[in-house]
């Protein structure tokens, strides 16, 4: 993940057309939130957009402040040296640091009972509305706090189908929204399509870079390792890993105590044959639920033990300590005893964490503060153990629901967007000497995924990622590493932000659609998508905009209640967006690159329809809808087909107002789908084969689409291969010859005799 300088493209984003009011909540101003929104609607009005002031239960557009400076100027939440942290605990004060490490003990975070829990308890009443916002802006200044700020708006917004928005004000920040907004007007209205915003000197976007660690081998430290969660799961896995790849000295921190078994359980290796031991062992009246915690137990102790044998086995020198990782003191003994014994630590991971999934709305504040604890208090802990150690490498176990939200996980989310603001501030802080990384995990094989959650990921199109290739990446990304924030998964390109808009395909709403069937299911037709992202596209880039490589990935066939679309939206390579249609439990459907058309390109010249052939024409082309196509009436736009032969052919189409279709199309699809027809009709003519869409390589428009009568259509055909159709279509005014539309690499495939 990189901050990279990109300018604002000038349009709004996508979701500020629809909304009409707005509030603003955990603004620390006098006057609050309600003077808040008075600004940001007179600054939104000098732009050009209008809003009014609704209460937050009501409105379209929320902006949660929480992360913003407080009047008194400190961050809002932001612990610093000798302040709390979540669980009570005080950081040490600042001292000087061996190795040229800057002043100050070690990176602070945030304290539980301000701003993140603030907006939990916010977001936790916004979830009892009737309907939710539709879109949510997290304002912040730029600190740890506006990081989490940000995780937990990305999974509300992923809750509730909304869309999102994430500033982060660069010092000196504003401390009001009365203040900001100025610079929130301009993002709603001129940011587009970007997310995660940085204002400051330049504006900035927060941009996936794809690639492997590819720095200079640093290889791994021998240690002295401190890893917290290490003993168990996949921290452990990658302990082991790490010793293979050179670690020698590796203190575990984990939770439980490691005591010995009853006699009763020996010999015994699954938890029935323990559980049939134990309640054997304990007479009549046994306490089922006190035995199967103790199974639990002792499966747990089992696997600490196996991982300090693997790490031993590895060659590496092993103490385990159990401590409750948020309790500074106990982490502080642990590592100094560990010091005493083998010297300064030389390298850190924080892998410890807990899950409690549960929907805003349904989660508790006492829940919010348990997944934030072992994190939160967790890396404070173990920086201000490590202050003054010479660390050459740390590594902070983050996720990637803090860069996608994931729904359920609004507490794990903002925790891990702390954990990757905390490494890039901790890297800063200790210079080049040592190596800071956040790595944002895909979901593991294991671990915290339990099966229901990995048929969950499954469904979604993303793999889970083996323990041992897990592991192994981690190794090479501390090794040869350069970035402090990074991803590491399988298919992750799925989890992807909230969609701009939600359409609800039916033949209730659009009864036209019952002319679309094939083998009698309604299918949505490859115009309709086409005309929904040329829709999702010039909201982003005007009126300019042209569609590159539209391709169905997976048809869509309506039921009884039709289906649902989601329109997603990402930034492409050389500024194209790339535009998708997808299912809501994430599986594509079709998939399109959107970018400005080049206006130097030469427009093509008048046309007219080929002269009238009629008594060459083949007979499908004088009754196409009695066997070459399957359209029903609403889909019958073939006027008068003047041309077939075996390069060409040509027709007068009907206009979707001319067939009496509703008026909120971008283009045409009726009479765009016309030209897929004839390349059907084109090919059975041929040889006596149906086809069927599959993409279509450009949409260009040239002029304005005529609301009613006819259009002409010239297609220019060719035969690929014996499944294979391919056409470039034209449309024009058949009255002045202007062109009005292009379709060019119109691909069908062959599908039955």
């Amino acid at each position: 993940m990189q901050w990279l300088p990109v300018s604002a493209p000038g349009t709004p984003v996508p979701a500020l057309p629809a909304c009409r009011t707005v509030a603003v909540l955990g603004d620390a101003a006098p006057g609050g939130g309600a003077a808040g929104a008075e600004a940001l609607v007179r600054a939104l009005a000098a732009r050009g957009t209008a809003v009014t002031v609704a209460d937050a239960q009501t409105a379209d557009l929320v902006v949660l402040a929480h992360g913003l400076l407080t009047p008194g100027g400190a961050a809002a939440g932001h612990a610093g040296a000798g302040a709390p942290g979540l669980s009570g605990a005080t950081a040490p004060a600042p001292g000087a640091l061996p190795g040229g490490i800057a002043a100050g003990s070690h990176t602070p975070v945030p304290a539980d009972d301000e701003g993140l829990a603030r907006a939990f308890a916010d977001l936790t009443a916004l979830a009892a509305r009737p309907t939710p916002p539709r879109l949510l802006v997290g304002l912040a200044g730029a600190s740890p706090l506006g990081a989490g700020l940000a995780g937990l708006v990305k999974t509300a917004a992923l809750e509730w189908q909304a869309a999102w928005l994430s500033l982060t004000l660069d010092a000196p920040a504003p401390s009001t929204v009365t203040d900001a907004a100025p610079l929130v007007a301009d993002a709603l209205t001129g940011g587009g399509i970007a997310r995660e915003v940085r204002l400051g000197a330049r504006r900035q976007v927060r941009t996936r870079v794809a690639g492997p660690a590819a720095g200079a081998s640093r290889g791994i430290t021998p240690g002295p390792w401190v890893i917290s969660g290490g003993a168990r799961g996949v921290t452990a896995t990658c302990a082991v890993a790490l010793a293979q790849a050179g670690a020698s000295r590796i203190l575990l921190l984990g939770r439980s105590r490691l005591e010995p078994e009853p006699a009763v359980c020996a010999g015994l290796t699954d938890e029935p044959a323990l559980k049939r031991a134990l309640l054997t062992a304990a007479g009549p009246k046994p306490d089922l639920r006190a035995i199967g915690r103790q199974v639990a137990s002792i499966l747990g102790q089992r696997e600490i033990r196996a991982t300090i044998h693997a790490l031993e086995q590895a060659g590496a020198e092993v103490r385990y300590a159990p401590v409750d990782v948020a309790r500074h003191a106990e982490v502080a003994s642990a590592i100094a005893e560990a010091r005493t014994a083998w010297g300064p630590m030389r390298g850190l991971i924080h892998g410890a964490g807990v899950l409690a999934d549960k929907r805003l709305g349904e989660k508790t504040a006492e829940q919010f503060a348990s997944v934030l604890q072992p994190k939160l208090d967790g890396v404070d802990a173990l920086l201000a153990a490590c202050a003054h150690d010479p660390l050459e490498q740390i590594c902070f176990f983050s996720s990637v629901a803090a860069h996608s939200g994931n729904a359920g996980q609004s507490d794990y989310a903002a925790a891990n967007a702390v954990l990757d603001a905390l490494a890039a501030a901790e890297q800063a802080r200790r210079g080049p000497q040592c190596h800071v990384v956040s790595t944002a995990w895909g979901p593991w094989a294991g671990g915290m995924v339990t099966e229901s959650l990995a048929r969950h990921f499954t469904a979604r199109g993303i793999a889970l990622i083996p323990q041992r290739d897990g592991a192994l990446a981690l190794v090479d990304e501390l090794a040869h590493g350069t970035a402090t924030q990074v991803i590491l998964g399988c298919g992750l390109d799925q989890m992807d932000e909230p969609p701009v808009e939600r359409l609800h395909i039916s033949s209730t709403r659009w009864p036209l659609l019952d002319g679309h069937r094939i083998e009698h299911a309604i299918v949505m037709p490859m115009t309709m998508a086409l005309d929904a992202l040329m829709g999702a596209g010039r909201e982003q880039l005007g009126e300019t905009c042209e569609l590159r490589d539209l391709r169905l990935v997976k048809g869509v066939v309506l039921g009884d209640d039709g289906a649902d679309l989601d329109v997603r939206v990402a930034a492409g390579a050389d500024g194209a967006l790339q535009l998708s249609l997808v299912h809501p439990e994430g599986r594509p459907a079709y998939q399109a690159l959107a970018l400005r058309a080049d206006g130097r390109e030469a427009r093509p010249g008048a046309m007219a329809l080929p002269a009238q052939d009629a008594a060459g024409l083949p007979d499908v082309c004088r009754t196409p809808y009695a066997g070459a196509l399957f359209h029903g009436p609403s889909f019958q736009v073939i006027r008068d087909i003047t041309v077939c032969n075996d390069r060409q052919i040509a027709a007068r189409l009907a206009t979707a107002g001319a067939m009496q279709w509703p008026d909120e199309w971008q283009v045409d699809p009726a009479a765009l789908d016309g030209a897929l027809q004839l390349l059907r009709v084109w090919g059975v003519a041929r040889d006596g084969r149906h086809s069927l869409p599959t993409s279509i390589g450009r949409c260009r428009v040239w002029n304005a689409w005529p609301a009613q009568g006819e259009v002409g259509c010239v297609l220019e055909c060719r035969k690929d291969n014996a499944f294979k159709l391919t056409a470039d279509a034209r449309f024009f005014d058949l009255a002045t010859g202007a062109p009005l539309v292009s379709l060019d690499g119109i691909v069908m495939h062959v599908h039955g005799s």
